[in-house]
């Protein structure tokens, strides 16, 4: 409890008249050498009984205050990095009315619009306070008590009344982002994302359905033996193989804490896995997720829209750690878990001295699966070779980056030779080098 600004204008107004008694009784004393009690101390000693009644009858009508009922509506889960509304139901089931505002407890990682909120609420009835909320983290937001700093009858002292409103939130990766980037590539308008769908009519290796001739057929289309009952050309049609499965392994270790702009290398990369797994879905493939560099997490390949929900209820609350990787391990723990043909696609930082730990993990997923290494590296090396080169330093460091970025083009080589799908990718272009990727080995049969 807090006296108000208007009661401490009136603390103020009484305060001045005891000096201006005070003086004049001391004036008064030094220029005749008697007491005298003039008519301002009669005042301030009546204005401040006064005063003293009005705050503990202010006092006592805050009480009743304390039946405020608040509860607080949110979603169960939400986007990272997206404003979303939240309300505050707020009822008064007391005869008076209610001046108040409006303090919800937010985590310090989450940023907020129109929070503080000054509102009048009449007896017995009901106000919906709104405002906006934007995580910047992924997790879990758990929300406990809500305040109102409520005013006085007078309005000279303000009460702060706690209320416990408990919610929990999922805080998960933007999926309405990527439910957009979904959208442009299934309706093949992603050439504004760099993904390219050049699949036409016929492609494909999955027999799906016979139909008329059309120009632009190829002999291996044509069905002859169709084609001679009813008298006209038919053709077969085919379509991408469908009932595959894709497994991300998905390293969580320490490179993957590096950061370029907002993001984290491992969040970047969970968007991309995100992505490809909503469209390897459509696709009619299972997807699978295998964590490793962190808290280890294997999920066994799934199909149909539940697959992704399942993935994301596992992975919203996971952040990378300072542990360093185990990609061999890793590996071991999948092959013997899943055997299963499948395309598996691994996404880490690995270097050229990874080079025998990448070989030794390469060779155990080959046994029986498609390996596809999509390496991350930092946005700054490219930065680098666009900059400028204006002094002896530039240079090194030009230098240095150049002999980096060819060490890594020649554990990519090797590793292609071993049949390996190798791309090299900073973080922002992960998503649209994946799609292309998957979409690319659709395309050829290899799986």
């Amino acid at each position: 409890m807090k006296i108000s600004k208007r009661g401490i204008f009136l603390l103020v107004i009484w305060m001045s008249i005891a000096l201006i008694d005070t003086g004049l009784r001391l004036n008064y004393f030094l220029e005749t050498q008697e007491s005298n009690v003039y008519l301002s101390q009669k005042i301030w000693i009546g204005s401040g009984l006064m005063l003293l009644v009005f705050f503990i009858f202010e006092w006592m009508s805050l009480r009743q205050f304390r039946d405020i009922e608040v509860r607080r509506k949110i979603a169960l889960t939400l986007p990272v990095n997206s404003y979303i509304d939240v309300v505050l139901d707020i009822k008064n089931p007391t005869s008076r009315l209610a001046r108040f505002e409006v303090i919800d407890h937010v985590p310090d990682f989450c940023k907020t619009k129109n929070l503080n909120q000054f509102a009048k609420l009449s007896s017995r009835e009901e106000i919906e306070i709104k405002y906006q909320l934007k995580a910047l983290e992924r997790g879990g937001l758990q929300m406990d008590t809500c305040e109102l700093w409520v005013e006085s009858f007078f309005g000279l002292m303000v009460k702060r009344f706690k209320f416990e409103c408990k919610s929990f939130s999922k805080i998960y990766p933007n999926y309405r982002a990527l439910q957009n980037y979904l959208l442009l590539a299934m309706e093949q308008q992603t050439q504004q994302l760099g993904i390219r769908l050049r699949q036409q009519r016929g492609d494909g290796l999955e027999f799906h359905q016979l139909r008329e001739y059309r120009q632009g057929d190829t002999l291996r289309q044509i069905d002859w033996r169709a084609s001679s009952r009813t008298g006209k050309m038919i053709s077969k049609e085919y379509q991408q193989e469908r009932d595959q499965n894709v497994i991300f392994l998905l390293d969580s270790g320490r490179r993957m804490r590096t950061k370029d702009g907002m993001l984290s290398h491992f969040d970047q990369a969970l968007n991309a896995v995100l992505l490809l797994s909503s469209i390897a879905l459509r696709q009619g493939d299972a997807v699978g997720l295998s964590i490793f560099g962190g808290k280890d997490l294997f999920l066994l390949p799934q199909k149909g829209p539940s697959a992704i929900n399942a993935m994301l209820n596992q992975v919203y609350d996971l952040q990378p750690t300072n542990r360093a990787s185990d990609l061999v391990t890793a590996v071991g723990n999948l092959t013997a878990q899943f055997k299963k043909r499948s395309l598996v696609i691994i996404v880490s930082n690995v270097r050229a001295e990874d080079e025998e730990e990448v070989n030794m993990a390469v060779s155990l997923l080959r046994r029986h699966h498609l390996v596809m290494l999509a390496n991350l590296k930092e946005q700054v090396l490219v930065d680098t070779l666009d900059g400028e080169i204006l002094q002896l330093d530039d240079a090194l460091k030009y230098a240095q980056t150049i002999n980096y970025l060819r060490q890594r083009e020649l554990l990519h080589s090797r590793l292609s030779h071993q049949g390996v799908i190798a791309m090299d990718s900073v973080p922002k272009h992960l998503s649209v080098g994946l799609v292309n990727q998957y979409f690319e080995i659709k395309r050829s049969g290899r799986l």
